[in-house]
């Protein structure tokens, strides 16, 4: 193998570890977010908090969206690599 595909390959798993982990800690905001809430003025904090809550799983949601994006990439350019290393080989 060449070292620029142990490089991309490297790359490839820790880009999918980060992945893994920040969908995880989507999944565990998720879990706090809930869908309906009926609040009065002094729960307006309650309100706030679910807002915040809201702004974060969008945010990762897109970062998500981008990460799968260069991920998917990364891994067809690396296995068109590797298929263009092997037909040269034959």
């Amino acid at each position: 193998m060449n070292s620029v595909f142990v490089v991309l390959l490297a790359v490839e798993v820790v880009l999918t570890l980060v992945m893994v982990g920040i969908w995880l800690w989507r999944s565990f905001l998720d879990m706090k977010e809930d869908d309906h809430l009926t609040l009065d003025d002094a729960e307006a904090h309650l309100q706030r908090e679910q807002a915040g809550i809201r702004m974060r799983v969008s945010s990762l949601s897109r970062f998500l969206v981008v990460a799968a994006v260069v991920w998917g990439v990364l891994a067809v350019t690396i296995m068109g690599g590797v298929i263009v290393t092997q037909l040269q080989l034959i």
